[in-house]
């Protein structure tokens, strides 16, 4: 039985050691280019460069991603324990539907996202951003807050109704204070999602002023580059990555036992 064990878990380590080396392979071989040519001369040059506008470009990322995770985490909170703990019409269908669309992926819905955001004279601005970018990230994380709520006992429920809590009651001063620790996940997965969004983006914005990091790295490509503006784009690659790397670093803590939580049912 302890060899079995033993077996078990050597087995799980090294899975998750080839993993992570197929997610650092790609940092690390950006990080040795951005110094191949020019060294730190080309972190300088990123951030002295006439059109790639490093700290705007954050700046923006900042605004997008944080404005569309303090949507997330309000909608999918409420929306969560709605599915949780209300009872209404044709609520297992809705939910079962609204699962279905996380399916659907973004590149498929490009053209009418594109004219639907055009007619309503929301391309080109940061609200014709925002609003995909909750539409498509909401489901995972309203996923997580009804598993999370479901797992709430039901006899905390029903002694505040007996005390005469109407449900946005219940939910405000019973269910929100016991889920500190998965709307902290909700929050960092929905700011390191929307942060590293590139598709919608390069789609709806044509302002350069405007551009997140991840759209605004492409102006440090040309036609032909040489290997020192190469070595540039790379070091545009690793600064683009660091804000969000660091929020993720920061809040790691919360993430474990954020997603056990939301993870006790499905």
């Amino acid at each position: 039985m302890r060899n079995q064990k033993t077996l078990m878990w050597t087995v799980m380590y090294a899975v998750l050691c080839v993993l992570a080396a197929m997610w650092i392979y790609p940092i690390v071989i950006a990080f040795v280019e951005s110094f191949k040519v020019g060294g730190a001369g080309n972190y300088e040059a990123v951030l002295n460069h006439p059109r790639f506008d490093y700290w705007s470009a954050i700046g923006n990322s900042f605004l997008l991603a944080g404005g569309s995770t303090v949507i997330i985490v309000i909608i999918s909170s409420l929306a969560g324990f709605a599915f949780a703990r209300m009872r209404f019409r044709g609520r297992t269908f809705l939910y079962r539907a609204l699962l279905a669309c996380m399916a659907i992926p973004v590149a498929s819905v490009v053209t009418p996202l594109f004219a639907t955001m055009n007619d309503l004279g929301l391309r080109d601005s940061y609200v014709g951003v925002i609003i995909p970018l909750v539409a498509f990230n909401v489901l995972v994380m309203l996923l997580l807050m009804k598993n999370h709520f479901d797992g709430i006992p039901n006899e905390l429920v029903e002694a505040a109704t007996i005390d005469g809590a109407r449900p946005f009651g219940v939910f405000t001063k019973i269910f929100l204070p016991l889920s500190g620790p998965v709307l902290a996940n909700v929050s960092v997965l929905s700011f390191v999602y929307c942060w590293n969004e590139y598709l919608l983006p390069n789609l709806l914005l044509s302002s350069e002023s405007k551009f997140p990091v991840t759209a605004a790295v492409a102006l440090l490509q040309y036609e032909r580059m040489s290997q020192e503006q190469i070595g540039q784009l790379y070091a545009g690659l690793i600064l683009m990555t660091i804000p969000s790397v660091i929020v993720y670093l920061f809040s790691q803590r919360y993430l474990q036992s954020g997603l056990t939580a939301g993870a006790v049912k499905s």
